[in-house]
């Protein structure tokens, strides 16, 4: 089923079928504000604290509004400039995206959101559906310009947390980066072991969250297997991600345990670029770069399933 619908006095579209069920704001960057397992009418995402949503500007501070759900980050996660054709350019906090308002359209069961840049020109479409436990997220992002687009995509699907959680990367992550200097995993490019490492705090699971504060990191380097999940014991439920790593080849994790404006909530980040923002991503020689009249295509699944 699909079908038009309000959501925290947002229009929204709804998304079910036997297993789930799924609620996406076109209005609001196509952000998936909720999914649902409905035997268990177990929500996976982190919800809006606030119980509206407001509407943003391009380049609005990401973090004076509605942190949750699911987002795409496009072409960046922090603010930078960029040079494109002799000419600087502002990419906005958490890219253009979730403060745009994309148009919908329902073919078939599949939710379509469409959405052109007035800034950089790119035409950026997402197709949602829902097969069986699995939100399928297909995405066609296209450069029809004459100028190089370098492009960071990131997967900003803010989760719940619950005492006992787990997060598990694929095994063959045993290093990781950290991104910005924090009480649990110290100053800022430091290269730390995985899952155990050895912080300011002594010896730190990385598959378990912090109880306070807030940290992020990344794989530290690039990840053939395109495959992460959360496991909550206490709920006896799993999300895993499910997503082409010759698209989307690293891996960040977010967390925050209050230590972010009191919030709560964490996110596997698997993206196409190492790491957060363009000049970042040049430095560490892995910034894509949509080329003129180029066309990206990938998919991302969420699957919900019970603990066995």
């Amino acid at each position: 089923m699909l079908e038009p619908t309000m959501f925290m006095g947002t229009s929204a579209w709804k998304l079910q079928n036997d297993v789930l069920m799924a609620i996406i704001l076109p209005e609001h960057g196509g952000k998936v504000a909720s999914l649902v397992y409905r035997s268990q009418n177990w929500e996976l995402l982190f919800q809006n604290p606030n119980g509206t949503f407001r509407k943003a500007n391009r380049g609005d501070d990401f973090s004076d509004y509605e942190a949750c759900g699911f987002d795409d980050a496009f072409p960046t996660v922090d603010a930078c400039e960029v040079q494109m054709g002799g000419r600087t350019v502002q990419y906005p906090d958490h890219g253009e995206l979730w403060s745009a308002a994309f148009t919908a359209e329902a073919i078939g069961e599949m939710l379509c959101l469409r959405w052109q840049s007035p800034e950089l020109g790119y035409t950026y479409e997402k197709q949602l559906h829902l097969a069986g436990n699995r939100l399928v997220c297909s995405y066609r992002i296209h450069n029809p310009g004459n100028e190089p687009l370098p492009a960071l995509w990131v997967c900003h699907c803010l989760v719940h947390c619950e005492p006992g959680m787990r997060i598990v990367m694929p095994p063959e992550v045993t290093q990781v980066e950290n991104t910005f200097t924090s009480d649990w995993l110290g100053e800022a490019t430091t290269k730390l072991s995985y899952p155990m490492a050895a912080g300011p705090r002594g010896n730190i699971d990385l598959q378990v969250m912090p109880p306070d504060g807030a940290l992020k990191y990344y794989a530290a380097s690039a990840v053939k297997e395109g495959c992460c999940r959360y496991e909550y014991p206490a709920s006896q439920m799993a999300a895993q991600l499910e997503y082409d790593s010759t698209m989307l080849p690293y891996l960040g994790f977010w967390a925050t345990g209050g230590g972010y404006r009191g919030d709560v909530n964490c996110a596997l980040e698997p993206t196409n670029g190492y790491y957060d923002g363009i000049p970042n991503a040049w430095q560490h020689n892995a910034c894509p770069v949509l080329t003129p009249d180029e066309t990206w295509n990938f998919t991302l699944s969420i699957q919900l399933y019970p603990l066995v």
